[in-house]
């Protein structure tokens, strides 16, 4: 394993193509423990921080991951089915591997552009924000809204163990009709970078989802900002 210092490239950027060169050819295969991060230092011939870059790289593109204490180990991307991801049923299961961490969660006045989206009038929503984690790494940001007035006292739920179709559907006897789900690519702003522990401007895929009841009216709207490097997403369809 060797680097050209002779090149333009970057020496960490170097060390990292050839150990996804490595993992993506199986011949570090899924599980397998790198080296220390000073032998692999002393085999390029290179810093320790060098190394410490380019693993950092590796594990915010999902291909390696860290165990405290114990080393830097190969995994393979995990595959996630976007209906899973944005439908109300699945969050019990979602949660289970992928837990929630609430950042927020209070009634608040509508801003004029979520008053929209709802087709509300009225001035009040709950917000809830958090963060999906995955081995206690941040993959995704969500932010809910649903109207005060539909579902009054809805705070006064357990919302860290209830999932929201139980609340909506068992709590408050509402028939959900459908949800409408919008896909679009944005770039990390300072917060979003900061939270989700990557570069300003990283591209990230966002997915906004609206569900309506049986009559139609917008009970709840979703946005879901994702690392796309975390997963492989696709959709599942039954024919």
């Amino acid at each position: 394993m060797k680097v050209d210092k002779d090149l333009s490239t970057p020496l960490y950027d170097q060390v990292k193509h050839i150990l996804e060169a490595k993992i993506t050819s199986k011949e570090w295969d899924v599980g397998y423990q790198l080296p220390t991060e000073k032998k692999l230092a002393e085999t390029f011939n290179v810093s320790n921080i060098t190394i410490k870059r380019a693993i950092h790289d590796l594990v915010h593109e999902g291909l390696l991951y860290r165990q405290s204490g114990k080393g830097t180990f190969v995994k393979t991307k995990d595959e996630t089915n976007l209906t899973r991801l944005v439908s109300l049923r699945n969050e019990a299961w979602e949660n289970q591997y992928h837990p929630h961490r609430t950042l927020n969660l209070k009634a608040e006045k509508a801003s004029s552009d979520i008053k929209r989206k709802l087709e509300m009038k009225e001035d009040e929503v709950y917000k809830i924000h958090r963060i999906k984690l995955r081995e206690d790494i941040p993959v995704a940001i969500e932010y809910s809204y649903i109207p005060v007035h539909l579902f009054p006292g809805l705070l006064e739920n357990d919302m860290e163990k209830e999932l929201l179709y139980n609340l909506f559907t068992q709590t408050y006897h509402k028939k959900l009709g459908k949800a409408k789900v919008y896909f679009s690519i944005i770039f990390a702003d300072s917060y979003e970078a900061a939270l989700l522990q990557l570069p300003v401007g990283e591209q990230l895929f966002s997915l906004e989802r609206y569900t309506v009841d049986e009559e139609g009216t917008i009970i709840e709207y979703s946005r879901f900002i994702l690392k796309q490097e975390q997963s492989n997403f696709y959709l599942e369809i039954d024919l």
